[in-house]
């Protein structure tokens, strides 16, 4: 058990030695009895052997081999060995060091400086508000004062209704909301460029939640169709449905609203932030349809008499429809059926046929796999969890 715990040691340090000299497995024998840790051992001859151990037990090893036999180490491994190797260098240990202390204390700088929900505001004054007040990318985050910052950014901006300064680790992240320059007229016309997209038409671009689809700044994407999830990409905010997810009608798929966690160096360091949310989300979804046709098709037959008219006589026949122009006809009611209902970027990935005949016309089963991409803007409004949306 001793020698167990030896070997399963993250600071095992093991040597492979070779043992040579008559009557080796007499060596062997009492080094079992003793309890001594060889591992790996291999008879190479009558005189010679090799296996590996730990330093303690060959020390042990060497005092019951005595002057008999002959003991030659030539390979060692192991973590205990390579960190013993490893601090035995000074420029090693040192570089070690250096590194350690450079990543940690680049933790306490800002990397990047993101800006959000601005329209008639330009970007460049308000980051060169942010930098006046020490925001800025290398910045020294323990020296902010980040309720100084939304002051000056309040005097400095008077139009902006709300704004939300937080930091996520080294990124620092400035929300605004500006106010409307004419509502009265806005709301008389009954137009926004945005209010379209969140009431429901599909994203024909196939990116939801595109900047230049909406003036709105805050926003999730929900699904407009059932479906089953086969690839979503986030280019902002957050993915509430993985790959293989059945979404409804209605779900969140990306949310708007993006959790943050909390520092020290903030007590009030807000919860979340707020982002217009932007992705793909491609889904599998299948469709279970029922057409009807025809079971006969009409022809004539000339039987040669004279008709009132002095023509021909033409008495009407019946003829079954054969499956291959069954087929023919349910998959031009699949192809009218798709161009009705499936956005243009919709693939048809398999289709299954079953048909039942009637007295005087073919039920037509269809069972097709479509692939489409979805997803629809939804406001997102402070304060209001995502639940209720």
């Amino acid at each position: 058990m001793k020698a167990k715990y030896r070997a399963l040691s993250f600071s095992a340090h093991r040597i492979r030695i070779r043992i040579e000299g008559v009557r080796i497995e007499k060596l062997l024998d009492q080094a079992h009895r003793k309890g001594l840790d060889l591992r790996s051992v291999r008879l190479l001859s009558h005189m010679e052997a090799e296996c590996h151990t730990t330093p303690r037990d060959l020390r042990t090893l060497k005092k019951l081999a005595g002057a008999r036999y002959r003991i030659t180490e030539y390979e060692q491994k192991g973590p205990g060995y390579s960190i013993k190797k490893f601090l035995r260098s000074p420029i090693r240990v040192i570089g070690a060091m250096l590194i350690l202390l450079i990543v940690i204390t680049q933790s306490f700088f800002v990397r990047t400086v993101e800006i959000g929900g601005y329209k008639a505001i330009p970007e460049t004054q308000l980051r060169q508000c942010l930098h006046e007040a020490g925001i800025h990318e290398g910045a020294f985050i323990p020296r902010i004062d980040w309720n100084g910052a939304k002051n000056l950014i309040y005097d400095t901006f008077p139009q902006i209704t709300w704004l939300q300064l937080v930091y996520d680790g080294r990124k620092v992240f400035l929300n605004i909301s500006e106010a409307d320059e004419d509502p009265v007229s806005s709301s008389e016309t009954g137009q926004s460029s945005g209010s379209g997209q969140y009431e429901g038409s599909g994203q024909t671009s196939g990116i939801s939640g595109d900047p230049g689809t909406s003036e709105r700044p805050y926003c999730n994407i929900i699904a407009d169709r059932d479906g089953y999830i086969e690839d979503i990409k986030v280019y902002r905010g957050l993915a509430l449905v993985e790959e293989g997810d059945h979404v409804s009608e209605g779900q969140v798929l990306i949310s708007g609203c993006v959790p943050i966690e909390p520092t020290v160096y903030d007590e009030d360091h807000p919860k979340q932030y707020y982002v217009r949310a932007l992705g793909e989300i491609t889904v599998l979804t299948p469709f279970r349809l029922t057409f009807n046709q025809e079971r006969y098709v009409a022809s004539g037959k000339d039987d040669g008499g004279d008709g009132q008219d002095g023509g021909d006589t033409i008495i009407a026949s019946k003829t079954e429809k054969t499956k291959k122009q069954v087929q023919a006809k349910a998959n031009q009611q699949i192809r009218q059926w798709a161009k009705e209902n499936l956005p243009e970027n919709a693939q048809i990935l398999n289709k299954d046929l079953n048909f039942s005949y009637k007295e005087n016309i073919i039920e037509v089963g269809v069972t097709i796999e479509v692939r489409l991409q979805i997803g629809i803007e939804q406001e997102l409004l402070i304060g209001q969890k995502d639940s209720d949306q």
